[in-house]
């Protein structure tokens, strides 16, 4: 029998006026078993909870009646039970009850009516909370199941430990990050004046480390890369490394076939737009379309709306990303352009390739290219492009180890040494990429130091490479100066060494499945919790775990039926950023990874996210369509309903021309303001909802922004880039003066 209520759902409860001479009990003769006394029940109430009786109980119920209502339906269950089954026996009528001539007497127990602090036999915990909102646990207790609703309208105190956790570190990092980053001009875009002047709050310890304790960020950058100064170490592993020099003429092969007429671009303000005839690999500063003055002759000129450079590779550009550690004028961005298909049936003697992405390809030729970007000092610690002076490609690395996939710059600090100033080479960093072959290489790139002159070498042995067994690689990030972690076709991932091995072979020292299928990206939550990794794969699952015990310390949120290409972690937001199945952008605090909170949308699908700054939280993701937004989501971290903005950065069009062997014609829109954006998800499909079916628009491959990267280093945070399907590269400083 189903369980029912003590508590009064009517009238309050009214008991007799002698309750124990109604059980038979005389304080002048006491009985060890006394009679029960009996109750009245209304013949048509539809209840047993309601009971007639005099007014003393009703007093000492009254005195009482701080009690619970649980407690006192604990103390009333235990006689439920008897109480029922002497109602079925039918008790015999109290004569003397004096109760209406319409109700019945029931016996039942008189101690069931007096309510009790406690029941005796009651084995409830008692269910407190504490002065902010949480559950006071016993600390007796082995375990325990549940947690407050991040989503209901809790103090700020708990919303923070809710993201941030519960650690000063994280939090004092958290606070450093939203006096920063929490105005209104920084909602989109970065402000120059927020990059420059950096919050100096003697109370946020860790903020401007992120988290980390001063000396381990200043150890991060001095110790821990004392093994690639070694003299034993150090130059065995920089021995290893083996380039062959080349000319110009036979780099052809391992570049993309130029196409044979100009790229045409149609850019400048909407109303009178300027038609640009752009050739390959000639950057073009398109400030020009905007200098104008639009006023008197006597007008003092003014600085062009818009200033960047956009170049022409030709092709579709597959990776690119800016090096870390350039603290000069020169910035250095890698771009890499896969040969065509028409190129790679030319290696026949490599053999047919089998279209199969769990199968090493073919060694088919490609290469790496570096370029140099120029700043300029505006008399502020941040620096703008300088438009006086070209980009100039400085190295092309041509490699036969099949298309390079993705790369990515080791992220961690590097304090320059007066090892770096000697020779006649000046390092750039340590970069990590996943070729066709399958296996996972690092290259230790290097230019002339005071040379203009491009290089053109064959790489024909990295400094590092390895490759799982039974599969093949196919993302990449890294843990430390000195470790990579890889995912695999299969759903594994592993992590190298990359110090010179003592076997030929080297061996991973983490090899875990973690996905059934492709790992599709993978990032690690550096600098303040390395050993986190991320990992989304083809299946649709992204998940957040531990290396020191991957199957124990293991988490994940909302499986999408459309898996993502991208994940990357942002140190300021303490965040994993992906993409979601219905074109929105994704933010998951690693403190409650299994909630997601939409933080931008796109209207159509989103294809690319640029790695996220240490600098600065906001975002740049691009779609099919030919739009990038830009978006700061720390208010929509912080707060439950905020006010969300996001803005484009450019659209982007782009259509086939009459020759098959030309690059087509593109068109630019820009000057979008910022516009608040509603982020429900239920408005995903009101959007393109034609004839009650769900449409999806696709574009033509040229219009796709296939990569987007952010400027790694402080003082050109703002600089961004952003390769199109058609060859075209952007790159522009975004932050608002």
């Amino acid at each position: 029998m189903a369980r029912k209520s003590g508590r009064v759902r009517a009238s309050k409860a009214v008991y007799t006026e002698d309750p124990f001479a109604v059980a038979g009990i005389s304080d002048d003769e006491p009985d060890e078993n006394p009679p029960k006394r009996a109750r009245r029940l209304k013949q048509e109430s539809p209840s047993d909870d309601e009971f007639v009786g005099g007014d003393d109980e009703e007093e000492e119920e009254e005195e009482d009646d701080d009690v619970d209502d649980e407690e006192m339906e604990d103390a009333a269950a235990s006689e439920e039970a008897e109480d029922e089954e002497e109602e079925r026996e039918g008790g015999e009528a109290d004569e003397d009850g004096g109760g209406p001539p319409d109700e019945m007497v029931v016996n039942v127990n008189a101690a069931a009516f007096i309510p009790k602090k406690k029941a005796a036999t009651s084995t409830a915990r008692p269910r407190t909370k504490g002065p902010d909102g949480s559950l006071e646990i016993d600390p007796n207790e082995s375990h325990y199941r549940g947690g407050l609703n991040h989503n209901h309208n809790t103090s700020k105190e708990m919303l923070y430990r809710f993201a941030f956790g519960s650690d000063e570190r994280d939090l004092f990092a958290a606070l450093y990050q939203r006096d920063q980053w929490l105005e209104g001009g920084d909602a989109c875009l970065p402000r120059r004046n927020t990059l420059e002047n950096p919050k100096r709050q003697p109370e946020y310890p860790y903020g401007p480390t992120l988290g980390l304790s001063p000396e381990d960020f200043e150890a991060e950058s001095k110790s821990a890369w004392d093994w690639y100064y070694d003299k034993d170490i150090g130059d065995r592993f920089r021995a290893t490394q083996h380039f062959e020099k080349l000319k110009k003429t036979d780099i052809n092969n391992y570049l993309a076939k130029p196409p044979t007429k100009k790229h045409t671009v149609l850019m400048g303000p909407a109303d009178q737009q300027t038609q640009i005839d752009l050739g390959y690999d000639e950057p073009y500063d398109y400030s020009k379309p905007w200098d104008f003055t639009g006023g008197s002759n006597n007008q003092k000129p003014r600085k062009p709306a818009r200033e960047g450079w956009l170049m022409s590779f030709g092709r579709k550009i597959q990776c690119l990303a800016w090096a870390p550690n350039q603290e000069g004028l020169s910035q250095y961005l890698a771009v890499v352009v896969p040969i065509t298909e028409a190129q790679k049936k030319k290696c026949s003697s490599l053999g047919a390739d089998s279209g199969n992405s769990f199968q090493p390809t073919p060694s088919y030729p490609c290469a790496l290219q570096l370029w140099e970007f120029t700043g300029k000092e505006i008399g502020c610690p941040t620096k703008s492009l300088e438009m006086s002076i070209k980009p100039q490609r400085r190295l092309v690395a041509c490699t036969d180890w099949g298309d390079i996939r993705s790369i990515a710059w080791c992220p961690m600090p590097r304090e320059e040494r007066h090892e770096d100033s000697e020779g006649d080479t000046q390092s750039i960093g340590l970069l990590a990429g996943i070729w066709g072959d399958g296996k996972v290489r690092v290259l230790d790139i290097k230019v002339h130091r005071g040379s203009q002159q491009e290089e053109y070498v064959r790489v024909t042995s990295p400094v590092f490479e390895a490759r799982p067994p039974s599969t093949v690689c196919s993302c990449v990030t890294w843990l430390s100066p000195s470790d990579i972690a890889v995912g695999c076709s299969d759903g594994h991932v592993a992590a190298w060494s990359i110090l010179p091995p003592s076997s030929p072979e080297p061996h991973p020292f983490f090899y875990r499945l973690i996905h059934s299928t492709w790992v599709l990206s993978i990032t690690s939550a550096y600098p303040s919790n390395p050993h986190l990794i991320s990992t989304i794969s083809m299946d649709g699952e992204t998940q957040l775990w531990s290396m020191i015990e991957p199957q124990g310390e293991m988490t994940s949120t909302v499986r999408m039926r459309m898996a993502a290409r991208h994940v990357s972690y942002s140190p300021v937001l303490q965040s994993v950023i992906s993409i979601d199945e219905n074109d929105f952008g994704r933010m998951m605090p690693i403190r409650r990874f299994f909630s997601s909170t939409a933080v931008a949308n796109l209207p159509s699908s989103v294809i690319s996210l640029a790695p996220c700054s240490f600098w600065h939280p906001c975002i740049l993701q691009g779609g099919t369509g030919g739009e990038v937004t830009a978006t700061n989501p720390f208010r929509k971290l912080l707060h439950t309903k905020p006010e969300h903005w996001q803005q484009y950065w450019f659209t982007h069009e782009w259509v086939a021309g009459p020759d098959a062997d030309g690059s087509g014609t593109s068109r630019f829109f820009d000057g979008y303001k910022a516009e608040e954006n509603q982020l429900a998800k239920n408005l995903a499909s009101r959007t393109r909802h034609i004839a009650d079916c769900s449409i999806t628009s696709i574009y033509e491959e040229g219009t796709h922004v296939t990569a987007l990267g952010w400027n790694p280093n402080r003082r050109c945070a703002a600089w961004a880039c952003a390769a199109l399907g058609c060859g075209l590269l952007r790159v522009e400083d975004l932050a608002i003066s």
